[in-house]
């Protein structure tokens, strides 16, 4: 149960909220529509190497970085606001919700289910985490 121990927790709250649902809006909740044939990639990495070939750099960089970064504020926030949650509650879920997102788009044909997304997000959450433990440091 969340505790609203003071203005910076409702805060915080709120901008998890506001994240959260920007974040859905972005990934399953998109107009951009997919055939109806929306696929699962199981393959780690192929499709970034595909893209790679296709497109270049710069865009498996937009993928991968994307992925990571739009993670990060999730990994963070959730121990920001849940003060006794350690890594191993914060990867798994962020882990979840990738899981939920990438379930999502494939049930709604808003785009492939893919295992690089899973990964690259939940690093990108665990990378929040350990953001979040460097602030705590400096914050004590």
């Amino acid at each position: 149960m969340v505790k609203f121990r003071n203005v910076n927790n409702r805060i915080l709250i709120v901008i998890f909220l506001l994240y959260f649902c920007i974040l859905l809006r972005l990934t399953v909740f998109r107009t951009r529509t997919y055939p109806i044939d929306s696929s699962v990639n199981l393959s780690l990495f192929t499709d970034l190497v595909a893209t790679y070939h296709e497109n270049g750099l710069w865009m498996v960089l937009y993928l991968v970085i994307g992925n990571i970064v739009w993670f990060v504020p999730f990994g963070f926030l959730l121990p920001e606001i849940w003060k006794n949650l350690k890594l191993r509650i914060v990867v798994p879920f962020g882990f979840l919700l990738s899981l939920t997102i990438e379930t999502g788009q494939l049930l709604l044909h808003k785009g492939m289910f893919e295992i690089d997304d899973l990964v690259l997000n939940t690093f990108g959450t665990a990378i929040g985490y350990f953001v979040y433990k460097i602030y705590r440091s400096f914050r004590k």
